[in-house]
């Protein structure tokens, strides 16, 4: 008997035992759903973090944005730039520029990322300090590409003389356009604009190496973009002449692989 009264009295205490569990689950559950729907819970600490995150890249993108449409010629006459450029740090020691452009053939054009450094030098060297004071100057979140060319000044070449070739550098593989194009050409089409007489001449190039059907392909695809810009800027198909696509050498750098020339004749 007194055994059947321990079995009994323990399998009583185990009954109320998860009888009072269940009501403190349920109790819980409650209190959680509670929180939940009052917003008293820890998931609002957690949802008003989150919310803060996209406030901080939209803010972001509305200051790339606030540059995007910044551009600007300097000479050694001085500088003038459209669009918003109150966010370009370089832009209130523009006149330190007239003592890089220290010939009044230098040009550098651009916006708050890209910018093209145009005209003549005598030698090499004069090419790579003007290249590497410029970049100084903009500092390494611009990219300065040194379009300079080398060889004697002519002191005789007239005023209105066309502009120096133009060099565009695809990426691998692709036709698109490189961001500062419609900046490098635009000295192109204003010249052919001002002289109906001109013609604008194409050269694609290509690597020596691979398919060589397929890379004239591609070389010859990239000068058709060019040409489409040109179009687009009013200058008629018949004073566009594109060469046949040219292989560089095999000791070539492979950027110049991927290149087309524009060139006024």
């Amino acid at each position: 008997m007194n055994q059947h009264s321990k079995h009994h009295s323990s399998g009583h205490l185990l009954a109320r035992y998860n009888l009072w569990t269940w009501v403190v689950a349920f109790l819980l559950a409650l209190i959680l759903l509670w929180m939940l729907f009052t917003g008293r819970g820890p998931s609002t600490a957690c949802c008003g973090a989150l919310t803060e995150t996209p406030t901080a890249s939209a803010m972001s993108d509305d200051q790339a944005a606030s540059t995007s449409d910044f551009s600007f010629s300097a000479s050694n006459s001085g500088l003038t730039s459209s669009g918003d450029g109150k966010n370009i740090a370089w832009l209130s020691q523009a006149d330190k520029l007239s003592n890089i452009l220290n010939d009044e053939n230098l040009l550098i054009q651009g916006n708050d990322k890209n910018v093209v450094l145009s005209g003549s030098v005598e030698s090499e060297a004069i090419k790579q300090q003007i290249g590497n004071d410029a970049q100084a100057f903009f500092g390494s979140g611009v990219v300065v590409d040194n379009q300079l060319v080398v060889g004697a000044i002519d002191e005789s070449t007239p005023a209105d003389a066309p502009p120096a070739t133009i060099k565009l550098y695809f990426d691998s593989g692709k036709t698109t356009l490189p961001s500062d194009a419609s900046i490098s050409l635009a000295a192109i089409i204003d010249w052919l604009k001002t002289h109906p007489e001109s013609k604008a001449i194409l050269s694609g190039y290509h690597d020596p190496k691979g398919d060589r059907a397929l890379n004239e392909e591609l070389a010859k695809e990239r000068a058709e973009s060019v040409e489409d810009v040109l179009e687009d800027a009013g200058i008629d198909d018949d004073r566009i002449d594109k060469r046949k696509p040219q292989s560089v050498d095999g000791g070539a750098d492979l950027a110049e692989a991927r290149r087309v020339e524009i060139s006024i004749e």
